[in-house]
């Protein structure tokens, strides 16, 4: 099983040898490789994200591109979970997420977080959208945390 970490340039790159194996993409990362990846992160757990059978392949191709992400609870993101059980979708794909500045807390934390944030912005409450949860997740970034 292939797991999505992040980009490490020149990992996985060269040229297939005759009869080798295809070059791995820089975004997965080796099972053993795990405990390293997240060496330096506040989470050290390997989580999974939930998702449809095409999106796992795209990622799995690609990497994660916040771009194709939805909006969900806390804005457009990339989420995970240690227990997938009971969520939509077709695929756990199983992910090493590297973070060394996490927004955490409780979810009621969060959410006034995220309102605090909205009402900085644009001075009244507003309901989440795609460019309000942009606005949000660049606000979250220039704060220091971990932009994902």
């Amino acid at each position: 099983m292939a797991f999505g970490g992040g980009s490490r340039s020149g990992e996985g790159a060269g040229s297939r040898a005759m009869g080798g194996a295809a070059p791995r993409p820089p975004h997965l990362i080796k099972p053993e490789e795990v405990a390293d990846w997240l060496a330096d992160s506040v989470n050290r757990r390997v989580t999974y994200h939930r998702t449809a059978r095409l999106a796992a392949q795209d990622i799995l191709e690609r990497g994660v591109d916040l771009s194709k992400s939805r909006l969900g609870a806390y804005g457009q993101g990339f989420y995970t979970v240690t227990d997938p059980s009971g969520l939509p979708g077709d695929v756990d794909l199983r992910v090493a997420v590297r973070l060394r500045h996490p927004l955490v807390g409780h979810a009621d934390e969060v959410v006034r977080q995220v309102d605090d944030v909205l009402m900085q912005l644009y001075g009244r409450p507003v309901r989440l959208t795609m460019e309000a949860a942009q606005q949000v997740r660049k606000a979250f970034t220039e704060q220091g945390y971990a932009r994902l």
